[in-house]
């Protein structure tokens, strides 16, 4: 089955991030790639957030994390200015949006320490890095993310939660 991460990434015309784009592009070309990206809870998916029935105005979805919740970027102008594109996640169940890394490199280190915590021998996981290293992403030493992942950063910009009403 041909892949089109990168190209339905592409279409949604977001300021560029080199890093995902190198990220997605691989997925697309390589299945074990795209294996392993989703055993560490990070199924490529991208596309507009209504499309989840998630009414965040602003976000938009770069994957899925395999139990109903989205990681994407939060793209506001005024955000864009102070702190580029942040990542955040979509929890599904709360309908509320998370602050969960400030760029590209921090959201891998962080979603693969959150993944080596819950399965701490994971090979996949060993992989993901190994590919996003070879992408030239900046990750920070493994184990050395703060706890609670899932939990989220403060981030006054965020809309509060619920998303839906």
């Amino acid at each position: 089955m041909e892949r089109r991460y990168l190209a339905d990434y592409d279409a949604l015309g977001l300021p560029p991030d080199e890093a995902i784009r190198a990220v997605l592009a691989r997925a697309d070309a390589d299945p074990q790639s795209r294996l392993d990206l989703d055993r560490v809870s990070f199924q490529p998916m991208p596309m507009l957030a209504d499309e989840l029935d998630c009414h965040a105005p602003n976000f938009i979805v770069v994957a899925m994390d395999g139990a109903g919740n989205a990681f994407g970027f939060y793209v506001d102008p005024k955000v864009l200015r102070t702190i580029g594109m942040p990542w955040v996640l979509w929890d599904h169940e709360e309908d509320a949006l998370l602050h969960v890394a400030d760029d590209t490199g921090e959201f891998f280190s962080r979603l693969l320490d959150a993944h080596l915590q819950w399965k701490p021998d994971d090979p996949s996981a060993r992989r993901v890095r190994e590919v996003l290293t070879e992408l030239g992403l900046q990750l920070g030493a493994p184990g050395s993310s703060p706890p609670g992942f899932r939990d989220g950063k403060p981030a006054a910009w965020l809309p509060a939660g619920p998303l839906s009403h």
